[in-house]
């Protein structure tokens, strides 16, 4: 098995393990930001939303919600932000605005930029599409537990 893998590894080059390492810096980044980001929305829950103290039915659950998923928004952004520094400081595009572009595309697995990656950097948009995939994730995670526990203390 581990020969079949090798032989593997060797056609392509090491292309794409190449790109994976290159990735590892922006993946690593984007996890940092996002754990913050979702402390940050953690936070928000917790200083302003309902306590079992308190009356259950005071309070703007609808607006703190909204504030929620903007700390998550901004957070994803930020994120979008961090992998356009990298295309661009990489010099793997040529201006910061196409990075940021290509970054959106690439991160909410859109696509549709039409832009692509010199030579064998092809593909590695792909891998901040799957570390975005994850962070979607976290993120989708993270408000079902705030929207659960602001139905307990309801109930």
């Amino acid at each position: 098995m581990l020969e079949s893998m090798w032989r593997v590894m060797q056609e392509l080059h090491f292309e794409y393990t190449e790109q994976f390492f290159t990735a590892l810096l922006p993946m690593m980044i984007t996890v940092i930001l996002h754990g913050q980001g979702m402390r940050a929305a953690g936070r928000c829950f917790k200083r302003f939303g309902p306590h079992p103290r308190r009356n259950p039915h005071e309070g703007p659950h609808v607006i703190l919600l909204v504030a929620i998923v903007a700390i998550m928004l901004l957070t994803h952004f930020i994120e979008v932000f961090a992998w356009a520094v990298f295309y661009y400081a990489a010099n793997m595009l040529p201006e910061f605005r196409t990075s940021m572009y290509f970054s959106i595309n690439a991160y909410t697995t859109l696509g549709a930029s039409n832009i692509t990656l010199p030579g064998h950097w092809k593909g590695l948009d792909g891998f901040e599409a799957i570390t975005a995939m994850l962070m979607f994730g976290w993120s989708t995670a993270v408000l079902a537990a705030v929207v659960q526990r602001a139905h307990s203390i309801d109930d």
